[in-house]
């Protein structure tokens, strides 16, 4: 069925939060399934929030 559902990941050792993100969820098992594009949206939000990787030398 599809559900909202709040998309999390930690990028840097920071927790981003997306709430009400469209996915199709099993009523049987709660496993989760993102459209491919909504993922790359996902991704994209996220990296542009979390900046560019710091330089280490």
């Amino acid at each position: 069925m599809e559900a909202p559902i709040t998309y999390e990941v930690i990028v840097r050792e920071e927790l981003f939060q997306i709430e009400d993100v469209p996915a199709l969820v099993c009523r049987n098992c709660g496993e989760q399934w993102l459209d491919d594009d909504v993922k790359n949206n996902l991704e994209l939000m996220v990296a542009e929030s979390a900046g560019p990787e710091p330089n280490v030398h």
